[in-house]
């Protein structure tokens, strides 16, 4: 004979339950969600100032190596190395592929470079070559390379994404 003792899970109890699941699983989503955006956008922040630190770390070590510092019309930093007793010169400029020398500045973002030039510090130089050492770069008047004196000053603003980085940076030259 049956009795009732027992008592199982019906389906109504099974269906209430696991549409509570399901409730408590997206609350719990949409709270997540802020959280993993905030940590995306920490990472995409962190990785676009390690290359701005490096790209920049390479320029100020040449900068203060410099026995001649010099301002291009173009918005660039002319100098001179003395390396292995010989004197090399080079420049740090904006580039963009769809632009010439000198740019117009018409585009969106552009890379700093190091280009090597010949014929010392007004030597010439070929548009595009050279170390590519920061990118993302927004262009003039946004951003600047310039010389005053002895100080070259890198003042940057660099987008990528929803991220946004300006970078202020003086450097003075000691072997001039």
């Amino acid at each position: 004979m049956w009795t009732n003792k027992t008592r199982g899970v019906t389906l109504i109890e099974l269906v209430i339950a696991l549409l509570l699941f399901a409730v408590l699983m997206t609350a719990a989503a949409f709270a997540m969600n802020p959280i993993l955006l905030a940590w995306s956008s920490q990472q995409d922040r962190m990785e676009l100032q390690r290359g701005v630190q490096q790209g920049l770390e390479k320029a100020i070590r040449d900068l203060r190596l410099a026995k001649a510092l010099q301002n291009d019309a173009s918005d660039a930093i002319r100098y001179t190395i003395r390396e292995s007793g010989t004197d090399n010169s080079y420049i740090l400029y904006l580039y963009n592929a769809s632009d010439s020398w000198p740019p117009a500045y018409n585009q969106t973002n552009y890379q700093l470079r190091k280009g090597n030039l010949s014929g010392g510090i007004g030597g010439t130089f070929t548009y595009g070559g050279g170390d590519l050492l920061m990118r993302d770069i927004q262009p003039p008047a946004t951003s600047d390379l310039s010389v005053s004196g002895k100080v070259a000053t890198f003042d940057l603003t660099l987008v990528r994404g929803d991220e946004t980085f300006r970078l202020l940076e003086r450097v003075k030259e000691r072997n001039g």
